[in-house]
């Protein structure tokens, strides 16, 4: 029974080796087992009308180099907005980022920082306009139409396409809550609670709009900084 055992040991060992050897994505695995969820694969677009607008998926075409939230590790990922997706190459394979709650993406040569939070209790990506306790977010948005087919010679085709929605700014109070900056001065004053009055006299004195976004970081900027 010994040398069975013995003889069975010796030969699962170099099993492994080769494995380890032979799979060139063995490494890579093993590496960003944590960050890395499943393997996505790669959506072809053979119509020549979606191919002029696939592009529009992404905020850039290429990889961009990345940390990952407190990791100094860099990686080469693009954003999906069309997915809502962190899309990561190696090996002509496609893989997509394991989508955990206050994940961060830091794209730090492009300064552009993107954030996991919860919206409508689903994880979303959102960019990052400002740090600190409450921080104002900006959600992107591709969608798809599919066009419409000429059925008859007086019927006009309408090629599909991808098309960039406008964008939807939030802010995510103690950045867990996530609250959508409504329209109306109103009821962007009511998200502040008792501090509300304090929003809307200093947006008074400065100046500043809401919907814009430059003025919302001023004005979440500020808010941080009410005790």
């Amino acid at each position: 029974m010994k040398k069975i055992f013995l003889i069975t040991f010796l030969f699962i060992i170099p099993i492994g080796d080769a494995i380890a050897q032979t799979d060139p994505n063995f490494e890579f695995k093993n590496k960003v087992r944590n960050e890395i969820g499943t393997v996505k694969k790669i959506i072809k677009f053979d119509k020549e009308d979606i191919k002029k607008t696939a592009f529009l998926r992404f905020t850039h075409q290429d990889y961009k180099k990345a940390y990952i939230s407190e990791s100094k590790e860099i990686y080469f990922l693009r954003y999906n907005m069309f997915t809502d997706e962190m899309e990561y190459m190696n090996y002509e394979k496609t893989f997509i980022l394991n989508k955990n709650n206050n994940k961060i993406i830091d794209f730090f040569e492009i300064k552009a920082k993107y954030g996991v939070f919860k919206l409508k209790d689903e994880l979303n990506y959102f960019v990052i306009k400002n740090s600190g306790k409450n921080s104002v977010l900006v959600k992107q948005y591709v969608e798809f139409d599919e066009g419409k087919k000429a059925i008859t010679q007086f019927d006009v085709k309408v090629a599909p396409k991808f098309f960039r929605k406008k964008d939807k700014n939030f802010i995510a109070f103690e950045n867990t809550t996530v609250k959508i900056v409504p329209k109306k001065k109103k009821s962007f004053y009511a998200l502040f609670a008792d501090k509300g009055g304090e929003i809307k006299k200093y947006m008074s004195l400065q100046k500043l709009s809401h919907k814009k976004i430059d003025d919302l970081v001023k004005i979440v900027t500020y808010y941080n900084s009410l005790e």
